[in-house]
């Protein structure tokens, strides 16, 4: 009896099966993998303290997420056609791992034709957005300590997805003295024997800056001299400059630097849920078949972006394009209006935005107070979110905050008129809020 009792103790000792389960105490919480410690995406994260606001009652106006659906901006009916045809036609099944051939061809034309970066179908891979196809790219390229250069301030996406490879995010600065512009000296001195890319996203955001021709021009310089690191391109928000589009970085760059250019349906055709985006690979050699394939095995692993938005990428990019004149105008009137009122209220400064629709002033901190902090306390105040610069890398004592510009100016009026009476309060008493 007591060999049996043993026996059977023993059995229930095992680290499987069901009998162990059965057998154990209620487990302690399963832990997280260490890695999601480092994941941080600002503006996302902030929208819990709104939706706690809204819990109590308070009405909320959400100024800190891009999407111009919210604020009655429509697709183009010629897409929106085509993906109704797709569905009625049934085309619900998967798509290529790399994206449909048809959308890939009209990608191709659109770089060659309109960005003259001369670009072949199989130098494109189709995302779930171009968050993904950053996704896709960097995790093909990068090894665990490999260095990635991004600029600050950032779009918090690409640290976000470092740290979920345990790479190492470098940063050179964008300077509001420079209009936003880069700061290339510090870019070329961040450049180190591990790292493998430079992140460039013009137009930016968060701050609507468009550089000019030969700023570019001195970027692509500076990577000249370093041939085995590649330039992303984020030029989702080309079409939404309000100038016309700036040149295209794989198009300054010809072969002498290795672009990958990452691009976007969600902005400039008004589709931020369809999830289309893409990456195009340049013409330089070092862009050769060992990353391509790399960046197409990993994309044949998660089976293939959504299908049926895909059958709209011509109907879009091949289209007429006649909703971009109206859609930068009323982009433009906003993003200039809240540059010109930020900076007349006392203490407040606004590169005026040239493109998309964020602007990134400059606002009074009391002594002690972070950006974060004046965020969530003006929040409280008058229920408008915004999101805090250091979301986007900047130091949190410097008082940059971002503002969506896409409502409309009589729209803006309101929360403008609130942020600054927030901010003459702050001031009538002393710094604080």
């Amino acid at each position: 009896m007591e060999g049996e009792r043993a026996a059977r103790s023993e059995a229930l000792a095992r680290p499987c099966g069901w009998r162990t389960l059965r057998a154990m105490a209620p487990s302690s919480p399963i832990p997280a993998a260490r890695r999601t410690e480092r994941f941080h995406y600002a503006i996302r994260n902030v929208v819990a303290h709104a939706r706690a606001l809204e819990e109590r009652g308070r009405a909320v106006r959400y100024l800190n997420i891009g999407d111009p659906t919210l604020y009655g901006y429509a697709p183009p009916p010629e897409i929106v056609e085509a993906l109704a045809r797709a569905l009625r036609d049934r085309k619900h099944g998967y798509a290529p791992s790399e994206g449909l051939r048809e959308a890939r061809e009209a990608i191709a034309r659109h770089m060659t034709t309109r960005r003259a970066a001369r670009t072949e179908p199989s130098d494109v891979v189709v995302g779930a957005g171009a968050s993904e196809a950053a996704d896709l790219l960097l995790s093909a390229l990068v090894e665990p300590g490999d260095e990635v250069l991004t600029p600050v301030p950032s779009y918090p996406l690409y640290g976000a997805i470092l740290a979920k490879l345990g790479a190492v995010e470098r940063t050179y600065r964008l300077r509001p003295e420079l209009d936003w512009g880069p700061d290339l000296d510090e870019l070329a001195s961040r450049i180190g024997p591990r790292t493998r890319a430079v992140v460039v996203i013009h137009p930016n955001n968060p701050t609507g800056a468009v550089w000019s021709r030969d700023v570019l021009a001195s970027l692509l310089a500076v990577l000249a001299k370093c041939p085995n690191v590649v330039l992303i391109a984020d030029e989702v928000y080309a079409d939404l400059a309000f100038d016309g589009p700036p040149p295209a970085l794989a198009a300054l760059a010809g072969d002498g630097v290795p672009v990958v250019t990452l691009d976007s349906f969600s902005k400039s055709y008004l589709v931020p849920g369809w999830r289309v985006g893409w990456l195009a690979f340049g013409r330089h050699p070092s862009l050769g078949a060992e990353l391509r394939g790399a960046v197409r095995k990993l994309a044949e692993g998660r089976l293939c972006s959504p299908g049926p938005p895909q059958h709209a990428v011509a109907a879009g990019l091949d289209g007429p394009r006649t909703h971009l004149a109206d859609v930068v105008s009323r982009m433009r009137a906003s993003a200039e209006h809240v540059a010109a009122r930020m900076a007349r209220i006392p203490g407040v400064s606004c590169v005026p935005p040239r493109a998309a629709f964020y602007a990134m002033p400059r606002v009074p901190l009391r002594a002690g107070q972070t950006d974060e902090r004046w965020v969530l306390d003006l929040l409280e105040a008058t229920g408008n979110l915004l999101v805090h610069g250091s979301g986007f890398h900047m130091a949190p004592e410097d008082g940059f905050v971002r503002v969506v510009t896409l409502p409309s100016v009589a729209e803006l009026d309101v929360v403008l008129d609130a942020i600054e009476g927030f901010v003459h309060r702050a001031d009538a008493a002393g710094g604080g809020a």
